[in-house]
């Protein structure tokens, strides 16, 4: 038979014990209560929230309060660019501050046409492949096509095209920089990040000499000097081997484009909307181009 008192009992034992505890909590509340500025939310709405970690800070949260208490600047967020640092200005009533908005861009044109070094069978992972015997491509710069930036990236700008390359929505990147930092090549340049307006960029990233360089890739950049003696801004040269484009100066002509033998040099920029301008060494033929 069940004994109701013994139940009455521990009804009563467990209620007196949930009304200490929340006047323990309650008394600890007030007492530890830490007020918050009222700005941090402010700040916090105006960010992205995509606690994507590009300005080092571990949340959106993190870099609200450091802003606030004048740690970081108003400018600190790298994802929200110029239009996120203006209202965040505003609120902590600053100076705006101005942004190098920047994007993110591919020096590799290799994918289908890099020759491969052995068949990889493993994790279909750029960092797996590259830790057996430093990747299955020949070429030691350029892309192994498994799309650890692709999935990397919070912004959801990077697909891999039908090459096994990344294609990078100049839309909606936010020029973060995780791509680069995921890519086990990104350090030494396969993603780098270039103003956003870039005109040009160059689907190379090799040093070696050229002659292995091209028994490596056929898209590849030779050195040839072809661009840097035809630019008539003389905003690229050949450094290390390799032609590097001086964004202060190039005007986005299009001639570097033209004149390239291995067709490894793509118009690019933000103002053609997204990276469409990646054409495989055709760039000469993006509808609406003009050369100024």
């Amino acid at each position: 038979m069940v004994d109701l008192t013994l139940i009455l009992k521990a009804v009563v034992a467990l209620s007196v014990i949930g009304v200490v505890t929340s006047a323990v909590l309650s008394t600890a509340a007030r007492r530890f209560h830490v007020e918050v500025d009222p700005r941090v939310e402010r700040v916090l709405d105006a960010l992205p929230g995509s606690n994507c970690g590009a300005c080092g800070n571990p949340s959106c949260f993190a870099v609200a309060e450091a802003i606030v208490v004048g740690d970081l600047p108003a400018n600190a967020c790298v994802a929200g660019g110029q239009a996120v640092a203006d209202e965040v200005s505003t609120i902590m009533g600053a100076v705006a501050c101005e942004v190098a908005v920047v994007v993110s861009a591919r020096q590799c044109g290799g994918g289908d046409r890099a020759a491969r070094a052995y068949e990889y069978s493993g994790v279909q992972s750029c960092a797996a492949s590259a830790r057996l015997a430093g990747g299955p491509l020949v070429c030691e710069a350029g892309c192994f096509g498994f799309g650890d930036c692709m999935r990397a990236c919070p912004f959801d700008a990077i697909v891999m095209d039908e090459r096994g390359l990344p294609r990078i929505d100049l839309v909606k990147c936010t020029g973060c920089g995780i791509c680069a930092k995921e890519c086990p090549r990104g350090g030494a340049g396969l993603l780098r990040l270039v103003p956003e307006d870039a005109p040009v960029v160059v689907r190379c990233n090799a040093h070696d000499k050229p002659k292995d360089r091209k028994a490596a890739c056929s898209a590849c950049c030779i050195a040839c000097k072809r661009c840097e003696k035809d630019c008539p801004e003389d905003a690229i040269h050949v450094i290390d081997r390799l032609a590097v484009v001086d964004y202060e100066k190039c005007t986005g002509c299009g001639i570097c484009v033209e004149v390239c033998p291995q067709n490894c040099i793509d118009l690019h920029g933000r103002a053609r909307g997204s990276d469409a301008a990646d054409t495989d060494g055709v760039g000469k033929n993006v509808p609406g181009f003009t050369t100024a």
